[in-house]
């Protein structure tokens, strides 16, 4: 029997102004799979997740030298 592979989950990122039930608009990036929107970050969020997934990167490149 064969095993089954799962696709690694995957996130695209687009500029997309959110609009909100009281017209409201809000200017961001959506980040999206397959036409569904998972987030919609402002810019200072955006930077702010930019931010905390550089760390972790940094993070996971040391751990993997140090168990390589």
């Amino acid at each position: 029997m064969k095993p089954e592979t799962k696709k690694r989950p995957f996130l695209n990122i687009r500029r997309r102004t959110w609009a909100h039930e009281d017209g409201s608009l809000t200017p961001g990036l959506a980040l999206h799979q397959a036409g569904k929107v998972y987030a919609h970050l402002t810019a200072d969020e955006a930077r702010a997740m930019a931010d905390k997934l550089h760390d972790y990167a940094d993070k996971l490149d040391q751990e993997f030298q140090h168990e390589h």
